[in-house]
């Protein structure tokens, strides 16, 4: 068992590493890349000391700052395909509810990698990440409202693409 002072980064690192690789893997586009940016990331959490009340938002920028910067290195910043995501489904689902499951997600995925930039950001810290408004602001500098207006716009957005496509 950690000791005191240390707890609360193994509570961090339980808690964000999985949504941190997931978020790194959408800006570097390679998951060892995405590894080394959290592992990193979670290495300078180890020097800070009064970020436990904004941890979230913290440590997501500082992922956001790290990753950039590692593509900007590399000179390349790729879009990750829908279909390079790594769904993985219960074992307990039936093949053909699992199938059903994974052609849902790569179309949801699809349509989310159609959204513009900053609406594609945002609904992936809010929903594969968890963040709320007020963390999602601080990390990509965006205010509240605005935070909000993309997700809603981008959740419209989405569900129109969703229903059209139900229609055909």
């Amino acid at each position: 068992m950690p000791d005191a002072p240390t707890k609360w980064l193994y509570d961090a690192l339980a808690r964000y590493e999985r949504p941190l690789i997931r978020y790194a893997l959408t800006i570097t586009g390679d998951l060892e890349h995405a590894r080394d940016v959290v592992q990193e990331t979670f290495v300078r959490l180890s020097r800070e000391h009064d970020v436990a009340d904004r941890v979230a938002a913290w440590l997501f920028t500082t992922c956001r700052h790290y990753a950039l910067d590692v593509c900007r290195k590399n000179n390349r910043i790729v879009a990750m395909q829908p279909e390079e995501m790594n769904n993985h489904a219960s074992e307990d689902l039936q093949p053909s509810a699992e199938l059903e499951r994974k052609e849902t997600a790569a179309r949801l995925g699809e349509l989310v990698g159609a959204l513009p930039v900053n609406q594609r950001e945002v609904i992936r810290l809010k929903f594969d990440a968890g963040l709320s408004y007020r963390e999602i602001s601080e990390v990509t500098k965006l205010s509240v409202g605005n935070v909000g207006f993309l997700i809603h716009t981008a959740v419209k957005s989405l569900r129109d693409s969703w229903q059209q496509e139900a229609i055909l």
